[in-house]
């Protein structure tokens, strides 16, 4: 059992100990680190003139990992071992093709649904031109945008968040590792996407997050969030957004019915079967609150933390981080694959990237070892322990970036980042 939970769980264990190479890089507490890296690894690289050291070379390897983890996990999976998520999508595409319900199939003798909206649906349809490995393939290489987002998003230092954010467990690992980490990341790329859009004054901005937040629709928060940093074209963008995302909803339930509004809306609003955050500490003992009460605490925390950053007219980057960060805060499931969910927190340096590093570290050991043993076993103690944990690590996170993006508030260093390039560079790394 020890060496399948390590085989199973050898990415992560890769990525642990790279991205806590780097969170050591960036502590101020280990200047000797940095120092030997500087020296021994960062001065040999640049001295190969052939290669471009931008977020090119970053995303050329994780694309290699990437293509090669989409012909790999794409394998179909036997009934004996669950559902074939793989197969469910490809089939979703099948039925949209064939004028079919792309939200209802069927496998192993019952039915599975696809909670997932319209951009899914053409995006699924698109990669099942490939088959299986192109449905991987079409999640993987969206999942991918993440690199250059956070390299063009990052500012002064963008070497040590594009770094952070490749080898971390929050991403590559969960991204190869289920074709759900590849579809989960479309939450933080369609965020960052359209905030990068909207801060060129493109207009595309709304097009592209309303169309991408129809697969996930938390993703739009985050993005209305970093919308306080883009000035007089905000309102625009909001509009665009709003209108895509009603419009291609509305769209849906005209042409399957009310049953897919239940599937994609109802459904996951209240559906709370298991979670690594803190409501996992209720969902075992029953002590969840009812589905209006529960909503109506997400419902005020979301638009309650909207209003404030605009307002206070906060910086993109702090505003997308802070409404990441509500969101994780109030969903009443948040997965393991969820966890890509927080990468746009890593924007802000250093000093996040550790609390990242140590909510992924949580969020790992909860779901890899304690979940399964109360879901399973019903032993749930270390599982609501572990989520217990994980939601008081991300109420400091909050904290921190409140502080973050006050002190952000009317700097002259721009819309993007408010004051916080003027913090120490790391940009040697």
């Amino acid at each position: 059992m020890t060496t399948s939970l390590l085989e199973s769980a050898a990415p992560e264990l890769v990525a642990s100990v790279a991205s806590g190479l780097v969170v050591l890089y960036g502590w101020p507490g280990a200047p000797a680190f940095r120092a030997w890296i500087d020296r021994n690894l960062v001065r040999r690289l640049a001295g190969i003139s052939a290669v471009r050291w931008d977020w090119r070379a970053v995303a050329l390897v994780l694309g290699v990992v990437f293509v090669v983890a989409a012909f790999v996990q794409s394998a179909p999976v036997p009934c004996s071992a669950g559902e074939d998520d793989t197969f469910a999508l490809l089939q979703s595409a099948r039925n949209f093709l064939s004028g079919g319900n792309p939200f209802v199939t069927s496998q192993c003798g019952h039915y599975v649904l696809v909670p997932y909206g319209m951009a899914s649906v053409l995006l699924d349809a698109l990669g099942s031109l490939g088959g299986r490995v192109g449905i991987w393939l079409v999640w993987n290489l969206l999942a991918l945008l993440l690199i250059p987002l956070i390299w063009i998003l990052s500012g002064a230092q963008r070497w040590y968040a594009t770094i952070f954010v490749a080898t971390s467990m929050l991403y590559a690992p969960l991204v190869v590792g289920s074709i759900q980490g590849g579809h989960s990341a479309v939450v933080p790329v369609a965020a960052l996407f359209g905030i990068w859009l909207a801060l060129r004054r493109n207009p595309a901005a709304g097009i592209v997050a309303g169309f991408l937040s129809t697969v996930k629709f938390p993703s739009l928060f985050p993005f209305w969030g970093g919308l306080s940093g883009v000035g007089a074209e905000r309102w625009r963008a909001f509009v665009l957004s709003v209108a895509v995302f009603a419009g291609l909803s509305l769209l849906v339930i005209a042409i399957w019915g009310g049953n897919a509004y239940n599937l994609l809306f109802a459904t996951q609003l209240t559906r709370a079967d298991f979670s690594i955050n803190e409501f996992g500490v209720l969902i075992p003992i029953g002590a969840m609150p009812p589905a209006l009460v529960l909503e109506a605490i997400q419902g005020v925390s979301l638009l309650g933390a909207l209003v404030f950053v605009h307002l206070r007219k906060w910086p993109a980057v702090p505003a997308v981080a802070l409404l990441t960060v509500v969101v994780a805060l109030v969903a009443q499931r948040f997965t393991e694959n969820f966890l890509i969910w927080l990468l746009p927190v890593a924007l802000l340096g250093p000093v996040y990237a550790r609390w990242l590093f140590a909510l992924g570290a949580i969020g790992f050991a909860d779901a890899t070892i304690a979940l399964p043993a109360c879901m399973n076993q019903g032993a749930c103690g270390l599982s609501q322990g572990l989520g217990g944990v994980f939601g008081l690590l991300l109420l400091v996170l909050l904290i921190l970036i409140l502080r973050e993006g006050s002190r952000s508030v009317g700097a002259d260093s721009g819309a993007v980042w408010g004051s916080t390039p003027t913090k120490p560079s790391t940009e040697s790394i």
